[in-house]
């Protein structure tokens, strides 16, 4: 099985390529510049060179994590869908906790229906529509919630502006779950490996309040106490998507603690 790793620069990507390498899988990937010589260039300004990328590469299974502007998303995720269906392959595309961002009265799994207000939520669900349209059973959506790791530019953010004395922005009444990029990769190489099909939530299986999370990374990390602008509401909301497959084992889920634990893992640079 070959396997093309689209966005592997990345955080998540580059998370999915080492984890996938680590089990023995023949593995590529691509970047947005031929910066890294291990990887393929890819430059979602000119969607179209997908289709001699993967004449080339071949894959039997493709990870999307691509980034960038929606409508040259969409354009470039068509043409693999596309290249996918004539060629019997499978993709696993990451989606996001926001195609539900129209709905946060309520945690969301697997089996609800997408209810997005926003532009970004509208995209994810418009390209998850396009891709099951074509791929049917050889897509595999993946949903994550917030995602962290201990290279990702919130967490390099976070520590600058408290650093710094800025204030973070918050919001009152507002519960979320988290993913970590190490568990996305786990549970995608677990998916592959075991023939999985269908929509995975993958994020912590429990939900914790905003502004306290903050807090405690904060605190875990040696940071200064945050200051916090509050955006307040009187009404409870929920930004999270909880996993519900019941194919995924415990030791590959992850609670809001355990992310806390890994992202204080190592000291603030």
């Amino acid at each position: 099985m070959k396997i093309l790793v689209l966005g592997a620069s990345g955080l998540t990507g580059s998370a999915i390529l080492r984890a996938l390498q680590a089990e023995g899988h023949s593995v590529s990937g691509t970047c947005r510049t031929a910066s890294d010589p291990a990887l393929f260039p890819f430059d979602l300004e000119e969607p179209q060179a997908i289709v001699p990328l993967l004449e080339r590469i071949r894959p039997d299974v493709v990870v999307s994590c691509l980034r960038g502007e929606f409508t040259r998303q969409l354009e470039a995720h068509r043409l693999l869908a596309q290249f996918l269906y004539q060629h019997h392959g499978k993709l696993l595309y990451l989606s996001t906790a926001n195609v539900f961002d129209g709905d946060l009265s309520r945690p969301h799994y697997e089996g609800d229906s997408p209810c997005s207000d926003s532009t970004y939520g509208q995209f994810k669900i418009a390209c998850e529509a396009l891709l099951q349209a074509r791929l049917g059973q050889d897509l595999i959506i993946l949903r994550p919630p917030e995602i962290w790791g201990l290279d990702c530019p919130r967490l390099h953010s976070l520590t600058q502006r408290l650093r710094a004395g800025s204030s973070l922005q918050t919001y009152e009444n507002l519960s979320v779950n988290y993913a970590v990029d190490t568990q996305i990769a786990q549970w995608i190489v677990f998916i592959l490996e075991h023939g999985l099909r269908g929509i995975f939530h993958v994020g912590t299986r429990d939900i914790s309040d905003y502004t306290a999370f903050l807090e405690r990374l904060a605190e875990g990390r040696s940071l200064p106490k945050p200051r916090f602008d509050i955006e307040r509401n009187e009404i409870p909301r929920y930004q999270a998507v909880l996993p519900g497959r019941q194919e995924i084992p415990a030791r590959l889920q992850i609670s809001v603690g355990d992310v806390l634990r890994y992202l204080t893992s190592a000291p603030a640079l």
